[in-house]
């Protein structure tokens, strides 16, 4: 097995183990959702929390979404990261400080 076929098995396991473990889609918003609680200073811009995520984590961001609900937004960002792991930042959208690395 290739080197690049490797990573694909091992990003196609963890992200299959990570969403096992991952809350149900339906508390995730779109990003066009997202927007208006931008605008309305509810949450921290995207940019803001991938600029946190990625000082947190080392590695390829290949997924992000805004999960939670009102009072408890979060962002949370999938890695790829350089050691071949799948990790996940999780980010206060209200504050766009990182509250965990998984």
């Amino acid at each position: 097995m290739g080197r690049k076929s490797s990573l694909a098995m091992a990003l196609a396991l963890g992200l299959a183990w990570f969403g096992a473990t991952e809350p149900a889609k339906a508390a995730c918003v779109s990003l066009s959702e997202a927007r208006p609680l931008v605008k309305a200073g509810t949450i921290v811009p995207l940019i803001s929390a991938l600029g946190a995520a990625r000082r947190a984590v080392k590695g390829e961001m290949i997924d992000g979404n805004l999960c939670g609900d009102p009072g408890s937004y979060r962002y949370v960002v999938t890695f790829l990261g350089t050691d071949g792991r799948v990790i996940r930042a999780t980010i206060n959208a209200k504050t766009g400080e990182v509250v965990s690395v998984k």
